[in-house]
């Protein structure tokens, strides 16, 4: 993982998936925005985001942290439309999990999945996450509804 560079907030914010996992696409602005604070985020210890590699060099996804206190740090992540749904998830999150350790020395993951993403959810509860809550946030103009997960980071 490295930190997050404009060239790859413009190809996240490129990035289409399908179907109804179609919600999670992000819009270049939104990853403008978003590269265009992280350094200052990170400097504060706030939060980061940063891009995945491939074993090519290709961009494979990106991670978040978002720091909740002295304790939780909750996790946000995407991956290159192309590999998902090809077993790789699990390893994905796990990757993210050791950097977030190594970085931000929480002692709890959190995130956010959307209820429909059945997917997602077997990944994270394969990751030792478990449901720790349902909540309903606005998006583009929509009430979705989310699965809160939790587990320690150790």
């Amino acid at each position: 993982m490295r930190p997050l560079r404009w060239r790859d907030a413009l190809v996240i914010g490129a990035w289409r998936y399908t179907g109804e996992y179609a919600f999670y696409d992000l819009g270049r602005g939104q990853m403008v925005g978003i590269r265009l604070f992280n350094p200052l985020m990170r400097a504060l210890g706030f939060a980061g985001f940063y891009a995945v590699d491939d074993e090519t060099g290709a961009l494979a996804g990106v991670f978040s942290f978002i720091r909740h206190g002295a304790e939780i740090v909750e996790i946000g992540l995407a991956m290159r439309p192309t590999l998902t749904g090809q077993g790789q998830g699990l390893a994905f999150v796990q990757a993210g999990m050791v950097f977030g350790r190594a970085q931000y020395a929480p002692k709890r993951f959190s995130l956010l999945v959307a209820t429909f993403n059945r997917r997602a959810q077997v990944v994270y509860e394969r990751a030792g996450f478990a449901v720790d809550e349902m909540t309903t946030r606005s998006e583009r103009g929509r009430k979705v509804e989310y699965l809160k997960m939790s587990r320690p980071a150790d």
